[in-house]
């Protein structure tokens, strides 16, 4: 059976895109029909909508309905990440379908997976991701089947040097390796991203199939630490 289904990152940027996806010879095959990205960390709020509206609006999309939506839970800086998920859940309350969840370390674990399959070699990933601050999120993974992943830790925010005594591990994954290189410590860097919009697809069917029917994988953000914002303190009494 084939799905159709918008899938949205804002885990630095923001990514998304629309696509089919449905059995293939080794494990989930997509047809991505379109999509849409921005790099900036910063512009969430301005450009997702915009954005949606262009890939809904693409040629062969218009016209066939969708079946779910699936959004990045991080962990990711608090802004993105909250504008990314508020976009996933209006657009599954308009179209009347479901919104899936995948983290975004799992994203990219899968991702980095690909890359060694094809490489011919490796069991397991670290990936470690822009936190900001001087800092990474930060996880290790191994791949379970084609199409998903297994964390090995419960993601942490960490500094780097920290991420680095996460070892065990055949490769680096994600943004926290390219702005950080001794990270790698000898190791490949693998997709240099801090999420994947394709492969959270993969890793969220995988995982609605192991779970069953009317199964819902769960969308609340992951924060690892407070929003930068805070409230001011209230004004000092004035005798």
């Amino acid at each position: 059976m084939v799905v159709r289904i918008v899938s949205i990152d804002s885990s630095l940027g923001s990514s998304l895109l629309v696509a089919d996806a449905g059995p293939g010879t080794a494990g989930t095959a997509l047809s991505v029909l379109s999509r849409a990205e921005q790099s900036s960390p910063r512009r969430h709020a301005e450009s997702l909508g915009a954005m949606l509206a262009r890939v809904l609006a693409a040629p062969g999309v218009a016209d066939h309905p969708l079946d779910a939506v699936i959004a990045a839970t991080g962990p990711a800086p608090f802004t993105g990440l909250r504008a990314g998920l508020v976009t996933a859940r209006a657009l599954g309350r308009a179209r009347g379908v479901p919104v899936h969840g995948v983290p975004s370390l799992d994203a990219v674990a899968r991702a980095a997976f690909d890359e060694i399959a094809r490489a011919g070699g490796g069991e397991s990933v670290l990936v470690v991701t822009d936190a900001r601050r001087h800092e990474v999120y930060a996880a290790r993974y191994r791949a379970r089947g084609a199409d998903d992943v297994e964390p090995l830790d419960s993601p942490a925010v960490l500094a780097p040097d920290a991420a680095v005594r996460l070892g065990g591990v055949d490769a680096v994954a994600g943004s926290g390796a390219v702005l950080y290189p001794h990270l790698a410590a000898g190791r490949v860097v693998l997709a240099p991203v801090s999420g994947d919009p394709a492969a959270q697809i993969r890793v969220a069917l995988t995982r609605l199939a192991d779970a069953g029917p009317g199964a819902v994988l769960p969308a609340e953000p992951l924060y690892l630490r407070h929003a930068d914002v805070h409230m001011p303190a209230g004004r000092g009494r004035t005798l």
